[in-house]
């Protein structure tokens, strides 16, 4: 399994972060803990944030943020934990007028979303904000239909991060920096991307002063490569994650044709 530049799709995203999540569940060394989304988290972010800003009551009465809910619940099988149980949550998210990759981590504690950029430009950060500001804009409004806030401990009245924001108030984005980039006109952002998540899922918070992208490409592949083939030499079998979903509206909405899996 090779990882050319062109290579970093969503479904190599989806694998590398599955790995991730997997290797700290099974680590006992691990105190950190933290989850993961899948690529398509993110599609369901930006057709909800759609319905929000042409009619923001419709957003909740009108079912669509369902999935987005199994997202937060646990229901999901590349999300099967519940967020009330994790420190902080990575979402991989692609700025698609760019083809660009930036890691998005959902803090609970410090109640914002800090962001994690491999390039630097004039002109870019507006884009790159644009797509992180649906993402700030929706997930409050979710955590709050769901009672986040009760299951996690989180007092909201008394909390220095909480207790001078409305529940509707977008989350804090805070561009992180002082990280190794990628060469302009390169397309390493994609490993770029997962090496930041990597680190930071081990609690490393400084970096190397520069990645060595081909160097890191051979280094996910063989580790994705060793890990599939143990697991078939063990047939190994990945444990059924997924907890059963409570019952849905019967009621078919535009976002369950379009994004349910």
């Amino acid at each position: 399994m090779g990882f050319p530049d062109q290579s970093w799709t969503n479904s190599h995203m989806d694998v590398c972060f599955y790995y991730l999540r997997k290797k700290s569940k099974y680590d006992p060394n691990r105190y950190y803990k933290f989850s993961t989304v899948d690529y398509n988290f993110m599609n369901i972010i930006r057709f909800v944030h759609n319905v929000y800003s042409a009619d923001a009551a419709n957003l909740t009465m009108g079912g669509h943020v369902v999935h987005l809910n199994e997202y937060i619940n646990g229901f999901r099988m590349h999300a099967a934990v519940p967020w009330y149980t994790m420190e902080d949550i990575y979402i991989p998210l692609n700025t698609k007028e760019k083809h660009h990759w930036v890691l998005a981590i959902l803090s609970f504690s410090e109640r914002c979303i800090f962001l994690y950029d491999s390039y630097e430009s004039s002109g870019h950060c507006p884009t790159v904000f644009d797509v992180i500001e649906k993402l700030a804009t929706i997930i409050p409004l979710c955590l709050q239909q769901c009672d986040f806030y009760v299951k996690k401990g989180i007092d909201v009245e008394n909390h220095p991060r909480y207790k001078d924001k409305d529940s509707s108030d977008m989350f804090d984005v805070l561009f992180q920096e002082s990280l190794p980039q990628q060469l302009s006109g390169s397309l390493d952002c994609g490993v770029y991307m997962v090496t930041y998540a990597e680190c930071l899922s081990y609690g490393h918070k400084d970096f190397a002063n520069e990645f060595v992208p081909n160097a890191l490409r051979t280094r996910y592949a063989a580790l994705l490569w060793d890990y599939g083939t143990r697991k078939q030499d063990a047939n190994a079998h990945s444990d059924v994650e997924e907890p059963l979903r409570p019952a849905r509206q019967s009621r078919i909405t535009s976002v369950t044709e379009v994004f349910d899996v």
